[in-house]
């Protein structure tokens, strides 16, 4: 897939063949994506990145590093489009059920597919405890797992034989539009109560996430 296939931007002659934000996970022809994170900043990492053989990168501050580089205005939104992109967009097929609140997001999700899973539909699971896909258990880093990671996780359940996936969506997924891109079927909120302020600058804010 090209850089303007996947962006609709940059040259149309850059093949790319993986996705990263970690400069870690480089490898020749990766598009490298400059996430600014509360730490650290992933413009820091961008040369490491093209070392390792990025074909691309996608900042939201030009580095001039010789690669092709594409300006957005919200990094990991670009990267969560192009993700699903890269992935062939899976959950335009897969029916997605997002659980957000609160608490409640791990019970209600392991009921979700246990109902699923009753009616002969084997159902996918994303979340705080576990994940589970195409039958088989996955431990979880966080309960919503970054764009790229998700969109891989969503075509390797739609290529195992899940029939839909019930995952849980914290308040910090969708401020960082790690869920952009996911075409859900369905969304359930369970509750607000006063959590996660260290993050959202108040319960207003955290309502409005």
């Amino acid at each position: 897939m090209t850089l303007r296939e996947l962006l609709g931007a940059g040259p149309d002659d850059v093949e790319i063949t993986g996705l990263a934000y970690d400069n870690r996970a480089v490898a020749p022809g990766t598009l490298f994506f400059c996430v600014p994170g509360f730490t650290r900043d992933g413009h820091d990492f961008a040369p490491d990145a093209v070392a390792r053989g990025a074909a691309a990168l996608v900042v939201a501050r030009p580095l001039g590093l010789g690669v092709p580089e594409v300006l957005v205005d919200d990094v990991r939104a670009a990267m969560a489009r192009a993700a699903a992109a890269f992935h062939g967009d899976p959950t335009a097929e897969l029916p997605v059920i997002g659980v957000t609140g609160t608490s409640g997001k791990t019970t209600t999700t392991f009921l979700i597919r246990h109902l699923l899973d009753a009616l002969a539909c084997p159902c996918g699971l994303l979340g705080t405890v576990t994940s589970v896909v195409a039958g088989e258990e996955r431990p979880m880093v966080r309960t919503t797992p970054e764009a790229i990671d998700l969109q891989g996780i969503f075509r390797a359940m739609l290529d195992g034989g899940d029939c839909a996936c019930a995952m849980e969506v914290s308040s910090h997924a969708l401020e960082l539009r790690r869920v952009d891109g996911i075409h859900f079927a369905v969304a359930a909120f369970t509750n607000l109560s006063q959590d996660h302020l260290d993050f959202h600058p108040s319960m207003e804010a955290y309502f409005l996430a």
